[in-house]
């Protein structure tokens, strides 16, 4: 690519789909050089992880080595400028070490929201909008989240948005109807 070239919301998106077509659902690590700017931040990650690449590489070879069988699939994803939102599903059976529990040989499910932001074409920032909550609630610790784990995201230098900020900018990018205002797909075939 050309230094000039700006990125487009489906190159985005295609990137975005490498994280789990190639890098989770797969455990090709190799894919992290590829797509994610050294000092990408990961406002949840797992507890311990490093910063930077190392901490992605961190958090999913412990999801990995907990879950051997996990596997995301993306239900939506939506793209817009810099930005690209997923909704997804985790499945996974738990019969390795995860977080220094023992495994138990359930498997579990669980939904989340991912928002991602790319830059010249690498991933900067990730945050994951449930996913850590619903998580551990399948794993039958869903107490933790009333405060006990509960903790801030890591900024970016320079700042960064919260939690409010994130979620006002995708409003504003996707510019969707809520669901209440959208039409069902039985609504919208009448005539």
């Amino acid at each position: 690519m050309s230094p000039d070239h700006v990125f487009t919301a489906e190159e985005n998106a295609r990137i975005i789909r490498r994280v789990f077509d190639e890098f989770v659902n797969q455990g090709d690590f190799s894919v992290v050089d590829e797509i994610y700017s050294p000092d990408m931040v990961d406002h949840q990650p797992l507890p311990g992880a490093p910063d930077g690449t190392a901490g992605v590489k961190y958090t999913i070879a412990g999801l990995r080595e907990g879950f051997p069988d996990l596997h995301v699939t993306i239900e939506a994803l939506s793209a817009h400028a810099d930005y690209v939102v997923i909704h997804n599903t985790w499945r996974g059976t738990f019969t390795g070490e995860f977080l220094g529990m023992d495994p138990t040989g359930e498997a579990i499910e669980f939904k989340g929201v991912v928002v991602w932001r790319l830059a010249d074409g690498l991933i900067c920032e990730r945050w994951g909008i449930g996913v850590e909550s619903a998580m551990l609630e399948a794993l039958g610790l869903g107490w933790l989240m009333s405060g006990a784990l509960g903790r801030k995201g890591r900024r970016r230098k320079g700042g960064g948005m919260d939690l409010a900020e994130l979620a006002a900018t995708v409003s504003s990018l996707t510019e969707a109807p809520s669901p209440t205002e959208a039409a069902s797909p039985t609504e919208a075939s009448r005539p």
